[in-house]
């Protein structure tokens, strides 16, 4: 059985600790650059979108690497949003509520490009091959 879009979703979903709501589009770039990028840099993989399924049933491994690859775009988009957070500084008051955010935001972006960096490098064939 054929591997689906739905599939993929799911887990990058579950790379959430709380229920996070994303724009259906947004989701749907994401996965697509994630299929690009994959196919790019890993294993030729072919999606079908008036199907919303790929050609074929791909294994565990790749359906998560694919959807952290999800997960790193939002992280991205997490962290930009956290750093256009407007700072207010004057001579008797300084407020910055963002910083242990930006830290946070920034630190779970290092994260998950370790783990995926991992996946993909568990995943590319060697010059030796």
């Amino acid at each position: 059985m054929n591997t689906t879009y739905t599939e993929v979703i799911n887990s990058f979903h579950s790379t959430f600790q709380d229920k996070v709501i994303i724009p259906e589009s947004l989701e749907k770039e994401w996965f697509l650059k994630a299929v690009g990028k994959y196919s790019f840099e890993i294993d030729p993989v072919n999606y079908i979108d008036e199907l919303e399924e790929f050609d074929s049933e791909l294994n565990r491994y790749t359906v998560d690497t694919l959807g952290l690859m999800m997960k790193k775009s939002y992280q991205e988009r997490e962290l930009s949003k956290v750093n256009k957070r407007i700072s207010i500084v004057s001579k008797d008051l300084s407020i910055d509520g963002s910083n242990g955010s930006k830290t946070a935001a920034k630190s779970e972006l290092d994260k998950v490009c370790e783990e995926l960096n991992n996946m993909i490098y568990k995943q590319t064939p060697s010059a030796y091959s």
